[in-house]
């Protein structure tokens, strides 16, 4: 049994199908009186089929069982669900439209350009689960850690490292600064062109949430570190950026559900009472199995923290171009 799998049965849970006959056990959330008295709009901010549009699906049927309403999911992906962000806004703040997407849209993007909103314009209802990401590589590369990594890019004369999206490439930019390399990121569309292109190795690695790892769990792939603020479950012995002495910011990202700002307490109470029982379900935590993460609410004051704080660091990096 390889090093990956040993690790990974001090995590093993009960199946997919043994948690999700479980009774949910769920109290009704507390709403104001014939709310809903029509069915709830769910907007997933990425394409169908993907893991973000499982997370949502499942969510919103957790909460039909819990509450015995009705939610209607529907798909608006583009710009990393900044599009599905964007249709919020034109939205009426009564409970009957709830987006779901990445905490990173909402954050400050210079690559992005002005995107016509900002957090404060939303209603947090709260999170599906903590965003992980890793650096990986072939098995064969010839670096098993940052230190060696560099050391190859300073002899090679550069390193390449498949990145979907601006909080990875920030990541390479900032490790490129502090060791003075030519460590070059390699834009791409998603997970699945950056898993083509190192295992075909046309790069030398890549920054992935989950992707990788049955790869890992072969010994096709290493890790070469959490690109996260904490070691990951399922490669404990890798350490963290931090650890390894890279300064560059750790990618601190959740699968946030948000409303149009501006939502009367009362409904923002029961729907965020609703998303918290959803996200605690034993339908979701099993599907969070398969995701080899963890089913985590951080509530609506963690996520509006987690959001502004990433947001500072973001313009604080860049200076005068951050302007408000």
């Amino acid at each position: 049994m390889n090093n990956f799998n040993k690790r990974s049965k001090a995590l093993l849970w009960p199946s997919v199908a043994a948690m999700a006959l479980m009774s949910q056990g769920a109290l009704a959330a507390t709403c104001p009186e014939g709310f809903p008295e029509r069915p709830i709009n769910f907007y997933v901010g990425f394409a169908p089929g993907g893991g973000t549009d499982s997370i949502a699906r499942t969510i919103a049927q957790a909460i039909e069982q819990a509450e015995g309403w009705t939610i209607v999911v529907e798909n608006r992906p583009g710009a990393a669900s900044a599009v599905m962000a964007q249709s919020l806004l034109n939205m009426a703040p009564d409970g009957y439209a709830i987006g779901l997407g990445s905490s990173d849209t909402l954050v400050w993007n210079p690559s992005a350009g002005d995107l016509d909103f900002h957090y404060s314009d939303f209603t947090f209802l709260g999170s599906a689960m903590d965003s992980w990401n890793s650096f990986a590589a072939l098995s064969t590369a010839p670096f098993d850690d940052i230190a060696s990594l560099v050391e190859y890019a300073r002899e090679a004369g550069q390193a390449t490292v498949a990145v979907a999206g601006f909080n990875q490439t920030l990541v390479i930019e900032q490790l490129a600064k502090q060791y003075e390399i030519n460590l070059v990121a390699v834009p791409v569309a998603g997970s699945s062109e950056s898993m083509m292109l190192t295992l075909g190795g046309h790069v030398d690695a890549t920054i992935q949430g989950v992707a990788h790892l049955a790869e890992l769990a072969s010994g096709n792939m290493k890790q070469i570190a959490s690109v996260t603020s904490h070691r990951l479950p399922y490669t404990p012995d890798s350490p963290t950026l931090e650890e390894q002495g890279a300064t560059a910011l750790p990618i601190q990202s959740v699968t946030v559900l948000m409303a149009p700002g501006g939502m009367p307490e009362d409904i923002r109470t029961c729907l965020q009472e609703a998303v918290d029982e959803a996200v605690n379900s034993e339908t979701y935590k099993a599907l969070m199995v398969t995701f080899n993460n963890q089913a985590l609410n951080r509530g609506p004051e963690g996520v509006l923290e987690l959001i502004s704080s990433r947001d500072a660091q973001i313009r604080a990096l860049y200076g005068n171009e951050a302007s408000n």
